[in-house]
């Protein structure tokens, strides 16, 4: 692989960090773990149980989750001799009223008898790491939604836009650089940002712990996961910049205590297969591996129907054919253009040194040469415009003078360095070097008529070091102290062809940004029932960007200058800096382990930077300003053996918004437009309907409610002052909503038999700011449906339908081009798991 020079750089400094965790986890001693099942020598004496189970935890190397005040005043029972994990433990709750469930595999929730772990008929125990520690979701004071793996994957999610109709209050946005360039928004922000990849999005993607510095990496393809946590609302203090919308979190599955596997085959509508699989388990007693692989073809759903009326065009000037312009071609018609052709893959190594120490190391890499999804317009017979090449009411039939593809490769590796220092004190450090190249070509008005059309080629590089110590144990007082640094390089070019500006011309860019910060948190109890939080974080950003406008006026014929107010060529170097201090306070009161309620207030903070899009006058070139956000939060959890519920309300007042908006020479360009808010209500329920012998029924419903609004707008322009102000903000759909039942039922000789009926809901939602009625997205309702028949040899076929109904609808608009929704979709595959 040969290595651009900015990639290198990053490569020698990620090195170097990685290095520093090598030597760090050489000099420590190590950690042996052991299964659930293998005695382990213990040596706890009675006391008070906090301390205990504090005691066997590190011990068996386990994580044991509980309330603190399930535990408080309570004592241990004494635990000497050699028997294994689950047993110590059982003799430790002995008497306390308490039990003890096997939540993970090497995971315990404790829990009072009588309530959700100890009954036999329960809602599932749902652990997260939301808050950088294991914790029962419902002990976490913070909104958050989770999807395990085998979940997302009976979903058919398998990249972050898949998240989409799936989990209420997320959307995606393509209003402006066509479906390579999505903006992820949680409670409608982030539909604003910037998509170009130097932008800062509002939603902060973490793959293993790893932030992502950039959208471009939001096509890293996602599998063998063992969850995703989406976490609602900023997040300054433990994620820290650009999580003003929130946090995505995908965890991806390690090595197991023994060796075990899955594999699938799969083929559907239009032509789609997919094949995954996965194998993992121990090498010897201090050296795991897993590896995963998957590859994915097809799917393709439009109809390319050339370059229509516009077959052999050339400009016009003053009545003459300028016919040293190359005429638009003609590529012929071609049934199911917008396939899949993606391979990825992923090996893991969990290295156990020693009872106190362990490294993880993962190494992972997708190629993506898939058809790039392309925009419809409307009918000739509505649209009177020269790029209409005599379009049809077919939404999936588009017109087109080609049939590109992208080219887009992720590749990186990430190592995380987990030492016990002491009794509860603990050093995490996470390590990453990573890198993409993007080839991806479009021209978003869904015409062949190049009025503006892009080749752009793309090369990002980061590596990022974090470090934490904590004491996270679960007891009266828990804290967390760290630093993180981050560096990131981006060269993006982009060559046009513009018939607008009659000629082809070049953008060229360059950016570089370093980004540190240190931050802590501190959980008090200051009673039995009420536990105070508090955290800050401060961050640094600095920034270059540089770079130039060539016209190339290939045909002689070109009014780039007075176009676009410029000239030629247009150089500009330009630097940015800032900090800011953000925080969070919180208070939350337990009723019972299984009952509370929690309020918050906090700040986040996305840092400035430059616009990414064309550039030609040097206002444009000037940094915009960081965005801040003050928010306030109030939640409730309840779980009872069978049912969980949440509720949340949230209200966000944002100033320097950052935006891609409409710029004083016409061009879209990236600026701090003004301030808005976004107010909402989520809530969900997780029941279990129905239990006997051999079914069971489940339901899960969750939605949330939105009102956003552009409280003040800055332009030049008068008009669209007075049509933002009052205008939702884009990505940001007024209800979004999910339900599903799941039914399983047991057969004979081991056989069985699970389905799932799924509604999901999602509202009207703008593609811009200063909408239109033509950038304003109709709801959609989507009804899919999946059966699976499982065999005791651990065979199972399943089979799906996905927009069962066959609803056309439309996830963005654009003036009088639209990108539209896959029509019903079916399929049918083959797993297998040991």
């Amino acid at each position: 692989m040969t290595i651009s020079s900015p990639l290198s750089r990053t490569l020698k400094r990620g090195l170097l960090a990685c290095s520093a965790v090598a030597v760090l986890a050489v000099a420590s001693p190590v950690l042996a773990q052991a299964s659930g099942g293998q005695s382990i020598a213990f040596a706890i004496e009675g006391q008070a149980l906090e301390t205990a189970l504090t005691s066997f935890a590190r011990t068996a190397d386990v994580q044991v989750v509980f309330s603190p005040e399930l535990v408080r005043g309570k004592r241990a029972g004494r635990v000497v001799g050699l028997m294994p994990p689950a047993q110590a433990l059982r003799e430790i709750l002995a008497g306390s009223g308490l039990v003890a469930t096997q939540v993970g595999e090497r995971t315990f929730s404790v829990s009072q008898i009588g309530t959700a772990a100890a009954d036999v008929t329960t809602v599932d125990e749902v652990i997260v790491t939301a808050q950088k520690r294991a914790q029962r979701i419902q002990d976490v004071p913070l909104a958050v939604t989770v999807l395990d793996g085998d979940d997302a994957a009976r979903r058919g999610i398998d990249s972050v836009a898949g998240l989409v109709d799936e989990v209420p209050g997320v959307s995606i946005n393509y209003a402006f650089g066509g479906t390579n360039y999505g903006l992820i928004s949680i409670r409608g922000i982030g539909g604003a940002d910037d998509y170009k990849p130097n932008g800062n999005p509002s939603v902060a993607l973490h793959v293993d712990g790893v932030y992502q510095t950039s959208n471009a990496y939001l096509g890293m393809p996602l599998f063998d996961l063992d969850r995703v946590e989406i976490l609602k609302g900023p997040q300054g203090t433990l994620y820290g910049r650009n999580t003003t919308a929130g946090v995505i979190n995908a965890i991806t599955k390690g090595p197991d205590d023994t060796v075990e596997g899955s594999g699938r085959v799969e083929i559907g509508s239009h032509d789609y297969t997919a094949m995954e699989a996965a194998v993992g388990g121990p090498l010897g007693d201090k050296v795991g591996v897993r590896l995963a692989v998957l590859a994915e073809q097809g799917g393709g759903f439009m109809t390319g129907a050339g370059a229509g009326d516009l077959a052999g065009y050339r400009p016009v000037i003053g009545g003459v054919v300028q016919t040293q312009v190359p005429a638009i071609v003609d590529p012929g018609r071609r049934e199911g253009f917008g396939d899949t052709d993606l391979i990825a893959g992923r090996a893991t190594v969990a290295l156990n040194f020693s009872p106190e120490t362990t490294l993880t190391l993962k190494l992972f890499g997708s190629r993506d040469r898939g058809d790039t999804r392309q925009y419809d317009r409307i009918s000739a017979a509505l649209d009177s415009n020269i790029a209409n090449a005599g379009e049809n009411d077919d939404p999936y039939e588009f017109y087109s003078s080609e049939y590109p593809t992208q080219s887009i490769d992720i590749y990186g590796v990430s190592g995380v360095l987990e030492h016990r220092l002491g009794d509860n004190l603990n050093l995490a450090v996470i390590g990453n070097v990573q890198g993409t190249t993007r080839s991806v070509q479009g021209n978003g008005d869904g015409s062949p008529y190049p009025a503006s059309r892009f080749d752009a080629d793309e090369t990002l590089s980061q590596a990022s070091l974090e470090m934490r110590l904590s004491d996270d144990t679960g007891g009266r007082l828990d804290w967390i102290v760290g630093g993180f640094y981050v560096s990131d390089d981006i060269d993006f070019d982009t060559h046009w062809t513009s018939y607008t500006a009659r000629t082809q011309y070049d953008n060229l860019h360059k950016q570089t940004r370093n980004s540190f910060a240190v931050f802590g948190q501190v959980d008090y109890d200051l009673t039995d029932k009420l536990t105070l939080s508090g955290g800050l974080r401060y961050t640094r950003d600095e920034a270059t960007f540089s770079g130039r406008n060539d016209d190339l006026n290939p045909w002689g014929i070109s009014t780039f200058t007075t176009t676009f107010a410029t000239t030629d060529p247009f150089v500009w170097d330009r630097s940015f800096e800032d900090d800011n201090i953000s925080g969070r306070v919180t208070a939350k009161y337990a009723f019972n382990p299984n009952l509370n309620v929690f309020v918050s207030a906090g700040t986040g903070y996305r840092g400035g930077g430059f616009d990414g899009t064309s550039i030609f006058t040097q206002a444009e070139t000037l940094p915009f300003e960081s965005e801040t956000v003050t928010a306030y939060e109030a939640g409730l959890r309840w779980t009872t053996g069978r049912l969980r519920v949440s509720l949340d309300a949230f209200s966000y007042r944002f100033k320097e918004l950052q935006a891609t908006t409409r710029l004083a020479n016409d061009t879209n360009g990236r600026a701090n437009v003004g301030e808005a808010e976004s107010k909402g209500l989520e809530f969900a329920v997780n029941a279990m309907l129905f239990e006997s012998a051999n079914q069971t029924l489940d339901l899960d419903l969750a939605a949330a409610f939105l009102d956003t609004e552009i409280i003040s707008f800055s332009s030049a322009r008068v008009a669209e002052v007075l049509s933002t102000v009052g205008d939702p903000l884009p990505g940001a759909p007024d209800v979004t909503a999910t339900v599903s039942l799941n039914h399983g039922l047991m057969l004979a000789n081991g056989w069985r038999v699970d389905s799932r009926l799924s509604v999901s809901h999602h509202g009207e939602e703008s593609n811009r700011l200063n909408a239109a009625p033509g950038n304003t997205a109709e709801a959609y309702t989507l009804l899919n449906a999946r059966v699976d028949l499982e065999t005791s040899a651990n065979w199972a076929v399943y089979a799906y339908g996905r927009n069962i109904t066959d609803e056309v609808y439309f996830p963005e608009l654009n003036g009088a081009s639209r990108l539209v929704g896959a029509p019903a979709t079916y399929g049918v595959g083959l797993r297998y798991s040991f």
